[in-house]
């Protein structure tokens, strides 16, 4: 059976590039949801958190006092307000990008390498990985209280 390589979704947000940026890495915390799907390991992990730029990480965090926990990606490309790209541990690739839209920005996450996975691995990340992912972006900005 063979999968696809790639899952391209995007959203439109509300806020400029750098705005949408700022909130997508620095409020992953506060938009990401938990549960035993989003989480690698779902009853240590209270949160996520970036690392800001090239050789940062996105953390799964276990312990809130020091922000420690697993490495789900390593960041390849930290460019403020246009882009972000991420390496996972399957060595699949995932690009962020924040284009000007009108007074808006569409956000596009494309998700590469998954045919390197198994099909039934390379169908949930596909659809975790970029869906689920903008989906929950995109709700948390149309909350009144929303940055």
């Amino acid at each position: 059976m063979t999968h696809t390589a790639s899952v391209r979704v995007s959203v439109v947000v509300d806020l400029d590039p750098a705005q949408a940026f700022a909130v997508f890495t620095q409020e992953i915390g506060s938009w990401y949801r938990p549960g035993p799907h989003s989480y690698a390991d779902p009853a240590r992990a209270v949160g996520m958190r970036f690392e800001p730029g090239v050789g940062g990480r996105l953390v799964e965090v276990y312990d809130p006092r020091s922000g420690d926990g697993r490495t789900v990606a390593e960041v390849t490309a930290w460019e403020e307000g246009r882009r972000l790209v991420l390496v996972d541990s399957y060595q699949t690739e995932i690009e962020v990008t924040f284009q000007a839209e009108g007074g808006s920005t569409r956000v596009v996450l494309e998700h590469r390498g998954l045919e390197r996975l198994r099909p039934d691995l390379a169908d949930r990340h596909g659809r975790f990985g970029g869906r689920l992912l903008l989906a929950w972006f995109g709700e948390y900005l149309r909350q009144p209280t929303a940055t």
